[in-house]
């Protein structure tokens, strides 16, 4: 089957994949915790209009009682030429897969699962630059 929009991005996810993760948790609450976010990123040419993105991310507190950490790998194909426009996107597009995935193995008996929210990608990026 194939589904077509006159509004196709000329960016597109070839796949996905989740390459690495783990999680320790060393306490018996994390109402108490307060978690921060890292997240590192690559992006590779790998051919005329094939690029790959890693994209890891760190969920923790300061003394590591909960720690998440998941390695995704994407290959994108674009005619797009601009590469910071391409980094922003490509990570936008997967960051949700990353923060289903979390949230996913967070879930466990007598444990509210970690939902990351919403994040500015632009911004993040823009940061991680300077």
């Amino acid at each position: 089957m194939e589904v077509r929009s006159k509004y196709e991005s000329p960016l597109v996810l070839e796949k996905i994949e989740i390459v690495e993760s783990s999680f320790r948790k060393r306490t018996d609450s994390l109402d108490s915790l307060e978690l921060g976010v890292q997240v590192e990123r690559n992006l590779t040419k790998l051919d005329d209009g094939l690029f790959e993105v890693l994209l890891e991310t760190t969920v923790s507190d300061e003394e590591e009682k909960v720690f998440v950490n998941v390695k995704g790998r994407a290959v994108f194909s674009t005619r797009q030429e601009n590469m910071d426009i391409l980094e922003k996107n490509t990570i936008a597009i997967m960051f949700p897969y990353i923060r289903s995935y979390i949230s996913s193995i967070t879930t466990q008996p007598g444990m509210s699962p970690i939902v990351l929210p919403a994040m500015n990608i632009v911004a993040m990026v823009n940061d991680q630059k300077k």
